[in-house]
């Protein structure tokens, strides 16, 4: 027989797979059964309760844009899923890889217009790659790592909406299964639209470089063209902020 653990140890098992380490939000009824699995596992998680949950959505924004490594960020159903939303749309028009565990009303009432119950799928439509409720608490570990490794491939926002009272039920345990977490292979550009942007420069009167955050993996690269091309550079703030951390 398998053994048996609650859906919310599962879900802090795979994002202990990720190597998450960093988790931002603010305790409530309907999330507080991952809060609680985050207690559990609290010397290798750290979890900052902050004072508005748009705050959670920034700081896991700016973690990972400062690390590299997906940034998290929770929060209760109704009001303070809707808080997160800045933060979303900071790490969607950046291309940053976030995280969000959203709370919800018990699966038992939902569509019987639950207090505080909101459709948080439709609501995070627009700004997630990745936009899921859990529906059978048995494929929580699995559908974590899909949505963690859909936000890394995709570079956007991945939302797991959490019923409460699924996240405290008994599941067989699967999380020693093997995740695959290889990245996806970058994605590089046609000879032929290398050679169009070479044109269209070539034939600037003045043409002047934006260098922001998509850069950060060619620096080397980057001040090779510069020195070479001599074009005036702005940097964009992101890019800015990087450069402090890295140095």
């Amino acid at each position: 027989m398998p053994k048996k653990i609650k859906a919310n140890h599962a879900l802090i098992s795979a994002l202990k797979a990720w190597d998450i380490d960093h988790v931002y939000g603010i305790p409530g009824d309907s999330i507080d059964a991952v809060v609680d699995g985050l207690k559990v596992v609290e010397d290798e998680i750290d979890f900052y309760h902050v004072r508005h949950e748009e705050v959670a959505s920034l700081a896991a924004s700016s973690f990972t844009k400062l690390t590299g490594k997906i940034g998290v960020a929770l929060s209760i159903g109704g009001p303070g899923a809707i808080h997160l939303i800045n933060g979303m749309y900071d790490a969607k028009l950046d291309n940053i890889t976030q995280l969000i565990l959203a709370g919800q009303s018990d699966s038992d009432v939902l569509g019987t217009k639950a207090f505080q119950e909101t459709n948080l799928t439709e609501l995070f439509k627009d700004v997630a790659v990745y936009n899921k409720q859990i529906k059978e608490p048995e494929t929580i570990f699995e559908t974590v790592n899909e949505a963690i490794r859909t936000a890394y491939a995709k570079k956007g926002v991945a939302v797991l909406v959490l019923p409460n009272d699924l996240l405290t039920q008994k599941i067989d345990d699967h999380t020693d299964k093997k995740i695959d977490k290889e990245p996806p292979a970058p994605k590089k550009p046609s000879v032929e639209s290398i050679q169009d942007a070479a044109k269209l420069i070539e034939n600037s009167k003045k043409p002047v470089m934006l260098i922001g955050l998509g850069t950060k993996h060619a620096k080397k690269e980057l001040r090779i063209f510069i020195e070479k091309a001599k074009i005036p550079s702005i940097i964009t703030l992101t890019w800015y902020l990087l450069s402090l951390q890295m140095k």
